[in-house]
């Protein structure tokens, strides 16, 4: 009887294992609030509860190569945890609030909420009125999981030069879904072939063509920079990878070109800005005129001319933006469309730069 009784225990005993190993269920909930709002208006203020001892609590996004935390806290004395701040990125995303395990107990991922951001303005055009650079047959991207670090060299752009260039980063950031961060000023000019400096992803200039003659005739040169192939985390799709953009803009044409955003009569540097930065981050030009990436002259909007992208440039920006996923180096082969060629991980693209003609933004 004690054999028996010590056997049983045993098998109790391991067949307790698993579960113990597996820990206690985390019990809570969550509250998303308002899910609905147009950028810059409002954000998420989000609050729930989960059990155990203070804990840390992740709010993510979804991306197309998974999930990705936007925003940590911790649990308080009673379990509670709130969330709150600014959520600017157009269109629709999907958000989930994750408690990783702790101890005894276990992770929970509470179901994920849809939300929606909407655009201040309503954009005109069609959203397929987009092209992408292309190269061999695959488009430019920058990759989303690291942050945009530019510097801008004010030059000769005057002291709106540095809020201009930030608000036209900031319009980026919210078609994109991309992080972005100044990280103060350079003299650097990348029209010149000039090098980045240390940890600095971006440079904007504003220069003068006495200073630089390729800017003779152009209003602002964007680039992508020379590109490595690189792949997609999901899919291993191979891309060429953004990596060090630039933009040059010649203050030749500041009296032509009003230093704002917007105005009322003319098209303004701001929206030359941001035309540039479309092509720093891999759009190509595009035939309809009411869309930013047109390289004509553009219809204004009713009011005047506004530094803000249409139908067609914010598809173009959310295809090649952050919901696309994350990239990483390339481990494939790839046959390229032109020639032949086979595309291993030290191939590196020249990228692409772009003359935009004063002729082409004049008014009439």
């Amino acid at each position: 009887m004690a054999l028996v009784a010590v056997l049983a225990l045993v098998l109790t005993s391991l067949a307790a294992s698993p579960a113990s190993a597996a820990g206690k269920r985390t019990q809570g909930k969550v509250s998303y609030g308002n899910t609905s709002w147009t950028a810059g208006t409002s954000g998420y203020a989000i609050r729930g509860k989960a059990s155990g001892p203070r804990r840390k609590v992740a709010l993510q996004v979804k991306w197309a190569d998974g999930w990705h935390t936007i925003d940590k806290t911790r649990t308080k004395r009673k379990g509670t945890y709130k969330f709150t701040g600014s959520f600017d990125w157009y269109g629709a995303h999907k958000l989930r609030v994750l408690v990783p395990r702790k101890k005894s107990f276990r992770a929970r991922t509470f179901k994920a909420k849809k939300f929606s951001v909407a655009v201040p303005w309503t954009p005109r055009g069609s959203a397929s009125a987009y092209l992408p650079f292309s190269d061999r047959g695959l488009t430019f991207r920058w990759n989303p999981c690291e942050t945009v670090k530019y510097r801008i060299n004010p030059g000769l752009g005057g002291p709106a030069a540095v809020p201009v260039t930030q608000q036209a980063m900031e319009l980026l950031e919210r078609a994109t879904g991309f992080k972005s961060k100044y990280v103060g000023t350079t003299t650097a000019v990348p029209i010149r072939g000039d090098r980045h400096p240390r940890g600095t992803d971006l440079v904007v200039a504003w220069s003068h063509q006495d200073l630089d003659p390729r800017l003779v005739g152009a209003v602002g040169v964007g680039g992508t920079g020379p590109s490595p192939v690189a792949q997609f985390k999901k899919g291993k799709k191979p891309t060429w990878r953004i990596k060090t953009p630039g933009v040059t803009m010649n203050m030749a044409y500041g009296a032509e070109y009003p230093m704002t955003m917007d105005d009322p009569g003319h098209e303004t540097m701001g929206l030359v800005l941001i035309h540039e930065l479309g092509h720093a981050f891999g759009l190509d030009h595009f035939a309809d005129d009411v869309q930013v990436m047109h390289p004509g002259n553009r219809s204004p909007a009713v009011g005047g001319y506004y530094s803000r992208y249409e139908a067609g440039d914010l598809a173009g920006l959310r295809s090649l933006g952050a919901s696309k996923g994350c990239l990483t180096k390339y481990r494939g082969r790839y046959q390229a469309r032109t020639g032949g060629q086979v595309l291993t991980g030290g191939v590196v693209s020249p990228g692409r730069e772009v003359v935009d003609l004063v002729e082409e933004h004049a008014d009439h």
